[in-house]
């Protein structure tokens, strides 16, 4: 980076993995930022703890990207649905309205609307709520079609066609964004290390 030339970068946020008994697990925000010869190359870690079946996500999201922002200028965050940590569920809307960067909520397959209600209904007495911030996202899903795979979106700042070329762009490897996969290999991988002993309750 020279001058004033600030250097774009994208997030990635996923949850780690977790046992059944477990209160919490990790939440991972990964960024990537554009080299000057347009390599794409990790340049920041953050993570924090999230609630299993909580509805703590957004908050715990907000503060992962804020705290982000002050070292970075990112063009928007990717999350791998909009299900963490069990059923918490993130509003992206919100995630979007209280950090100021377009969030793109990234699906490999259509959701299977019926079976995630009814396990909502059958488990939550707040299960409304939760299925209100699905049916945001839900209706929102645009299908794009990449040199590297297709993938469902639901762009929120941005437009779909800023979307698509995002989306299109981080694909690196595979259909997958490579933030969404640094984070998902992070998290995945530290949560498993660390045990997080102290949930087992």
């Amino acid at each position: 980076m020279t001058g004033n030339q600030v250097m774009k970068c994208f997030a990635g946020i996923d949850d780690g993995f977790f046992r059944r008994g477990w209160r919490e697990t990790l939440l991972v925000l990964a960024a990537h930022c554009l080299t000057d010869s347009g390599d794409l190359c990790p340049c920041l870690v953050a993570s924090t703890t999230v609630t299993i079946d909580g509805m703590d996500v957004t908050d715990k999201a907000v503060s992962l990207v804020e705290e982000a922002k002050r070292s970075l200028s990112l063009g928007a965050v990717l999350v791998d649905t909009v299900v963490f940590a069990g059923f918490n569920i993130l509003d992206a809307k919100r995630l979007y309205r209280e950090t100021g960067v377009p969030v793109i909520v990234v699906y490999w397959y259509p959701p299977n609307r019926e079976a995630v209600e009814s396990a909502l209904r059958r488990h939550f007495e707040d299960w409304r709520r939760r299925l209100n911030l699905l049916k945001d996202v839900w209706d929102k899903l645009i299908a794009l079609e990449c040199s590297k795979g297709k993938l469902l979106v639901a762009p929120y700042g941005v437009s779909a066609e800023d979307a698509w070329s995002i989306v299109c762009d981080l694909q690196v490897y595979t259909r997958q964004p490579e933030p969404l996969f640094t984070a998902h290999v992070i998290a995945s991988s530290l949560s498993r290390r660390k045990g997080l002993s102290h949930n087992d309750a």
